[in-house]
């Protein structure tokens, strides 16, 4: 399994994305696979609910699809002009714009889910786009790559230059806090560094080396 979502309608259902190409569903109180989509050709990268009916999956077979959760069919296959491998994908909140990261040239699609086409490409990173995330509130979406950086992005408004937050090593995943006003970057060498989004300053940074170590608790 690459990665897994919780349903956000606070449901006892999570999603999986895997090595197999293929999406689960599963009841977590039952431990029951009630759905297995099949459509993928290659290893999912990344799973996330659009909304409580919707499923969102991206793979390697350069593909991001969209698959109802009432019919349990895909509806809609994003994809890009030239074929691209993606390593990572998300939905802002209202479940409307999705957005994927690819291993190379490293930029990051985005399109509406209601039309399929492409609104924009949001180029800049050095790297594979490892992870992202949506500000819940203010449109913002911060990406995430193993060049060392997280950038943070306005998708509502184009032309506008994104924010660079510089890291000492790879950055593997990023999460906005419930407030917006926070975003916090884990890297390849255990630490979490936590930025201010308005003045994009470090606020904390927790080294946990010594944490992860093997055999320690």
């Amino acid at each position: 399994m690459r990665q897994m979502a919780f349903s956000p309608d606070e449901s006892q259902y999570i999603a999986t994305a895997g090595e197999d190409d293929k999406v689960k569903m599963w009841n977590v109180e039952t431990g029951f696979c009630f759905v297995t989509f099949t459509k993928h050709t290659a290893p999912v990268t990344a799973v996330a609910f659009a909304n409580s009916q919707v499923i969102l999956s991206a793979s390697l077979d350069g593909t991001v699809r969209a698959h109802n959760l009432v019919r349990y069919k895909k509806f809609r296959t994003l994809t890009t002009p030239k074929p691209m491998q993606f390593c990572s994908m998300t939905a802002d909140p209202s479940g409307e714009i999705v957005c994927a990261g690819t291993f190379e040239p490293f930029d990051i699609y985005m399109w509406s889910l209601q039309t399929g086409n492409v609104l924009d490409v949001l180029s800049g990173h050095q790297g594979p786009v490892s992870y992202m995330a949506f500000n819940p509130e203010q449109g913002k979406l911060a990406s995430a790559s193993w060049n060392k950086t997280v950038k943070l992005w306005d998708v509502f408004k184009k032309n506008t230059p994104q924010e660079s937050l510089n890291h000492q090593s790879d950055v593997v995943c990023v999460a906005f806090r419930p407030d917006d006003k926070m975003v916090c970057a884990s890297t390849t060498k255990g630490q979490l560094v936590f930025w201010d989004v308005e003045d994009a300053t470090i606020m904390h940074t927790i080294d946990g080396r010594n944490d992860i170590r093997g055999g320690e608790l």
